[in-house]
């Protein structure tokens, strides 16, 4: 609130989903009742694809800036390598600033990852935003072994699908 002199969802609603054309749904709070800026927003699936599209396109949305080249650049990065070990056929995955990094047979890609295996998918070589929503908590608690398999299915039904893809 200090640097932008609002609440962040209202901020980011003016400054980025606004001119996006995309709603946020609910997005969770700390304790202090704050927004927390690193997820844990909901999203529908067409607006997660025009999010995706957003950074596919270097910031840019209908021919409009919404986010510095430079910063979509930096943020697709790779800054931890080995980050995780394979997550289906996600192979080689580092993390930058909130996208991960990985390789998919033939395709290299970034990616969002959310609870439960909520995905956002940027093919850079095929001009490509795949997305995957899901219930991120089902069938329990996070933590829940019944959840991290639903989780893990659905990472690899995404990268074994952009694995069966040609190459550009």
């Amino acid at each position: 609130m200090r640097a932008c002199g609002t609440d962040l969802l209202s901020f980011a609603q003016e400054q980025l989903f606004g001119p996006l054309g995309i709603e946020v749904g609910d997005w969770y709070r700390d304790a202090s009742g704050y927004y927390v800026g690193h997820g844990m927003m909901h999203f529908t699936a067409r607006d997660a694809a025009r999010f995706g599209l957003l950074y596919l396109q270097g910031g840019t949305i209908d021919g409009r800036r919404i986010l510095p080249a430079g910063w979509v650049h930096d943020s697709l990065q790779t800054y931890s390598e080995d980050a995780w070990s394979d997550l289906g056929f996600f192979r080689n995955v580092g993390y930058g600033y909130q996208w991960w990094s990985a390789d998919v047979g033939a395709h290299h890609v970034n990616f969002a990852w959310g609870h439960g295996g909520q995905l956002i998918v940027l093919v850079h070589d095929l001009d490509m935003v795949v997305v995957l929503t899901s219930d991120p908590f089902f069938p329990g608690p996070r933590q829940d072994a019944a959840s991290w398999r639903s989780e893990i299915a659905n990472l690899t039904l995404v990268s074994e699908f952009i694995r069966s893809l040609p190459t550009d």
